[in-house]
Parts: C-alpha cells; structure tokens; sequence
C-alpha cells in the first residue's frame, strides 16, 4: 500500500470501532477519519498540490489529523517547534512558504488560518512532510521528505526492528522532532495504536512510568539523553517493552543499564534526511554497540572523500545513505547543501557528514562528525547556527560555541564565548538568544574575552578554545 491516506481506508474497512488513540487521548479509527474529513473540508480553497501546510500544533492525535487531512490534498505537513520563539517560527512559515497554518486551540480543537505567503520556487513534487533543522549557514534548513520515501521507511520499520499487527508506539516526541514521524504513522500503517502522553512525561518519571505500566506499548523510542533521565530518576523498566534508542551515540553503559529494563534493545541510526532512521542493531548483554542491519531497501555504507566505498576492517569515513527513505533535499538550499544529495532516475544517495569506523566483523560504528554539528539532548544543532545569531547582537563583534564535555551524556552542554564592544551583561545576550532559538541551542555557560585564540594561519582555534572552556580557564 502506497498511500498514507489508504493505511487509513484499510483500517476503517477491516475495524472502525478499533482505538486509534489511547491513553491522555482516545480516540477510534471512526473518530479519527471524522476529524480528517472536517478539516480537510477547512482546509479545501486556501491549499492546492504542491504547497505546505504548518502545523501550530502540541497533540500528537491532532498532529496525525492534520498530516493525513494535508496529505489527502497532495500537500506537506511542517511541524512548528511550539517551545521555539515567536520570531523564529515565523521565519520558518516565511521560508517555507506555507500557504496556511493549522493551530490548535484546544484538546481535540484545529482552526485553519491562511497566510499570506508568496509562491515557492519548487513546488514540491510527491509531498510528505518538511521538518526543520539547524543549519551551517547561520539559519534552519527546511528538509523535505517526499511521500513515497515515508512509505518506504514506514515498510521497512515494520519489517525492522518490526511492529506487529495491531502494535502500539508511545507517542512521546514534539511534531517537531522528526521521532514523531514514527510515532505518529507506524501505528496506522500497522493497523495499531498511538499511545498518547501527557507532555510532562519528558521530564516527570512518574507521568512517563505510568503511563508505559497502564497501556503497556510495544515500543518506547526516545533518544539516550531521555532514557538516562528516566533512570537516573528511579525508571525500573517493563520486560515487555521494545525501547528504540537513537538521536545521539548510545554508551555502553547505559545500553547494560536498559537491558535490565525491557525486553528489547535496539540502537537505531539516522538522519533527518533518511526519514528518521535508516539502520537498526539489536543489541545483546556485554554486545558492542554498532550501527547494525540496513532498513529494507537502504544501504549504509561507509565512503573516502572520493566517494570510494571503504570495506577494510579498520577503515574509518563518511557514512553515505542510499536506496529507500532519502530525502528530496532541502527548501531554498545553497550550492553546499545540495550537493550532499545525488539523485538520479535510478538512485538516491545523502552524505551524512557523520564518520563511522568498520570492525573486524564488518559492522560500523559510529565515531563522530565532519563539521560543527553536534547533538545536544537528541537535537541537532548547527553550532555556527548559534554563532551567527550571537554575533548579531550590536555588542558582539566575534563569538564561538562549542560542546562542552562530549565524552559524558550526563554533564554535556554548549559553551560560548563573545568578543564584545563593552557595556553588554552575559545575562542580556541569554536574553537575546532565547528570544531567537529554541532551548536545546542555548549555551549553559559563556566568557566575554577581550580576544579569542586563534592559529598560525589566523583562524579561530577551536580545538584550544574547546580545551579551556572545558576546563574552565579563561581565554584571555
């Protein structure tokens, strides 16, 4: 079935008094088809094929109406960060040149309100969805995943790690976070049901175990930093539950302390631009961690600078994804970013940027990253990102961030440091970046220097400037 609309159809024609929804939200597959007519119907006259449709929305239940209701009218869904600044989402509705943006306004409540935008230089062919991430040049880059490599990931995944007929998934991640992509479609596609969760259980071990001990879900995915909460707060588990870890390296000793907590472990792999994940590894007590088994359709490979695939036991380079679940590309994309995809009539290929090292046994591993990406509680964040918008405050003349001890999960953080004209508070530029990013951006701590470091070629050196931050020595 090729169709997100039809998972539905199929469901509706096999059990329409069957839960869709359970738990902070319940809903049938008969109440769910409802709410897509109504606002598909709202919808009608303001979106046509090929535009983007913004999702205002924090309910995962709503979120799944609205993506289903803006499918049946050929268009793509953008989750909005709803924790992010005012500022910032408009930017995104802007640059995505969303024809309309769906808010919610109450529990099961969705209103509709156009907005004026300009027509898109694409418009987007086959539309899926679009998610946002941070970007290298100083400003979110808008990725667009066609319908058909959605599909294609949802086949896989049921497959592998697999989710049974008529399983069930906790929908705990923001729309935003393109773990909820999972979340919210798997279940349909598998004829099952979406777990749905106060958002409090984010942070609450109590809202969170309650809830995986009362609806007993197949699958719990959440990435490494969520699950070290859990159990750093008195999480004691469920052996009947599959947890699907990924968004940043699982540890070895995290991966012991799950095994005694579920009845599955899996490290999942991938980036946004292969629809969420793109390989799968089960692992077993005292097993080392790695990249595992490629999804049905998708090849993970590991490549040298000439794109030469490297099979060497040893081998370290770039990981490049192919086959099913690529993205199309980016919204309003550079020469730079384009060309980390090639797409032809027969292929398509993403460089990750992400470097991997081959085992004796043939496995990847997964060792760190090319650029100034890096993870912060799951999230991706471009650090020049938070760099260009600290630098344009009036009072800063140069600045840096980096991360901050990336060896433990537990007390990782970024760091920034500001070259200032005087006269600015370290408190007014916190100010000014939460005003302009969403929280997983923001630097824990910052120095305001009179110089930076740099090296014999006058470049900023960042490996000294990491070091001292570190360790908490001043830069000049």
């Amino acid at each position: 079935m090729r169709d997100l609309s039809g998972h539905l159809a199929a469901q509706l024609a096999a059990d329409r008094a069957a839960p869709a929804a359970v738990g902070d939200v319940t809903l049938t597959y008969q109440g769910l088809a409802d709410r897509v007519d109504a606002l598909a119907g709202s919808l009608e006259g303001h979106v046509t094929a090929g535009d983007v449709v913004a999702l205002d929305i924090r309910s995962p239940v709503l979120g799944l109406v609205a993506s289903l209701a803006t499918d049946r009218l050929g268009a793509a869904y953008l989750p909005l960060d709803t924790a992010a600044p005012a500022g910032r989402q408009r930017w995104v509705v802007e640059n995505a040149a969303a024809r309309v943006v769906v808010h919610q306004t109450g529990p099961l409540a969705l209103e509709p309100r156009p907005v004026t935008a300009t027509r898109p230089a694409w418009p987007l062919t086959d539309p899926g969805y679009v998610i946002y991430t941070s970007g290298t040049t100083g400003r979110p880059k808008g990725v667009h995943v066609p319908k058909r490599s959605l599909v294609e990931r949802l086949d896989g995944l049921l497959q592998l790690p697999g989710l049974r007929r008529g399983g069930s998934i906790l929908a705990m991640s923001p729309l935003s976070f393109d773990m909820s992509v999972v979340e919210l479609h798997l279940p349909l596609a598998a004829g099952g049901t979406m777990v749905t969760v106060d958002p409090a259980a984010r942070r609450d071990v109590d809202v969170f175990d309650r809830a995986v001990r009362e609806h007993r879900p197949d699958v719990v995915q959440a990435t490494p930093s969520f699950f070290r909460l859990m159990i750093a707060s008195g999480w004691r588990g469920n052996p009947d539950v599959a947890l699907w870890c990924g968004g940043e390296a699982l540890t070895d000793e995290l991966a012991n302390a799950l095994h005694e907590r579920c009845g599955t472990l899996w490290n999942m792999y991938g980036p946004t631009e292969a629809t969420v994940w793109a390989s799968a590894c089960r692992l077993a007590p005292g097993q080392p961690i790695s990249l595992g088994t490629d999804l049905p359709g998708t090849a993970v490979e590991l490549v040298d600078q000439r794109g030469r695939v490297l099979t060497a036991a040893g081998a370290e380079g770039e990981i490049r994804i192919s086959g099913a679940g690529i993205a199309d590309g980016y919204l309003d994309a550079t020469p730079t970013e384009t060309a980390r995809f090639a797409h032809t009539a027969t292929s398509r290929t993403y460089l990750t940027g992400d470097r991997a090292r081959r085992a004796d046994d043939g496995s990847l591993t997964f060792v760190g990253r090319l650029d100034n990406q890096v993870k912060v509680r799951g999230h991706r964040v471009e650090l020049g990102e938070v760099e260009s918008t600290l630098e344009s405050h009036p009072a800063v003349t140069e600045a840096v961030v980096v991360l901050v001890d990336q060896g433990d999960p537990d007390t990782t953080h970024l760091s920034a440091a500001v070259v200032t004209r005087g006269g600015v508070r370290v408190r007014d530029l916190r100010a000014w970046l939460a005003e302009r990013l969403p929280a997983p951006m923001l630097p824990s701590t910052f120095q305001v220097a009179t110089a930076l470091p740099r090296t014999s070629a006058g470049k900023l050196d960042r490996v000294m400037i990491s070091k001292r931050l570190s360790a908490g020595e001043r830069l000049s």
